[in-house]
């Protein structure tokens, strides 16, 4: 009898052991330790509660610059919803599903209110081509006042993002920060730009580039076309 309860009591004594050099494991992970840490010469780490959500580090993308700071985009995402702007979202009745996701990715000035049924409320990351920039400009207020938490990532060739005064749409969201301090403003570096551009031509055949200017050209054409109209009557 007294071996079986020495058994127990050496099986419970293990147990609270393991249980305890599980907690000291945890919170030396967790816990900043700095005089320690120093003599090692490696960073403090944050404590961080047992009920806190772990969340992974912010990766850094240089290829996208604050307008404001100039500083790179940290970001990083793990279940990501790309929202399209088709009209075949309406009735689709996802919109909770889509809030759920970690990163909300939406295109161009596409709308969420009177839609947050099919399409959901939140908006992380709003990806916007620079024709577009003047649509967002229409309405500052709800893009960047009342949705300032949203991280707007605009793209462009780079005659139009050109940060030395010749940049007509790099000069329109540097106004817009002035305006809206808080508002998230990246755009593509031209080193990035040049990537996307490669990845296009590689997957579709064609030159981005040339499409943009053979678009350009075409509305030149039709705006002349509309004058000569205009005059003629």
């Amino acid at each position: 009898m007294a071996c079986i309860l020495k058994r127990k009591s050496v099986i419970a004594v293990s147990f609270i052991a393991a249980f305890l050099f599980l907690l000291v494991v945890r919170l030396i992970n967790e816990v900043n330790f700095p005089l320690l840490l120093n003599c090692f010469g490696q960073p403090g780490t944050k404590w961080i509660p047992f009920s806190y959500t772990y969340r992974r580090p912010l990766r850094t993308h240089y290829g996208y610059i604050n307008v404001r700071t100039q500083e790179p985009l940290q970001l990083d995402c793990d279940l990501c919803a790309i929202v399209s702007n088709s009209g075949q979202m309406v009735g689709q009745k996802v919109g909770n599903e889509i809030d759920r996701s970690s990163c909300i990715w939406r295109m161009n000035n596409a709308p969420t209110k009177g839609y947050e049924e099919d399409v959901g409320r939140m908006t992380m990351i709003r990806v916007v081509s620079h024709t577009s920039v003047p649509l967002l400009l229409k309405n500052p207020d709800y893009f960047f006042k009342e949705a300032n938490t949203t991280i707007y990532v605009i793209w462009g060739p780079f005659r139009n993002m050109r940060k030395d005064g010749n940049g007509i749409i790099y000069n329109m969201l540097k106004k817009t920060v002035d305006v809206y301090p808080n508002a998230q403003i990246y755009v593509t570096t031209e080193k990035r730009m040049s990537y996307c551009d490669g990845i296009f031509k590689k997957e579709t055949g064609k030159d981005s580039r040339k499409r943009a200017e053979c678009v350009q050209l075409r509305k030149k054409k039709e705006e002349k076309m509309n004058c000569i109209l205009v005059k003629s009557l």
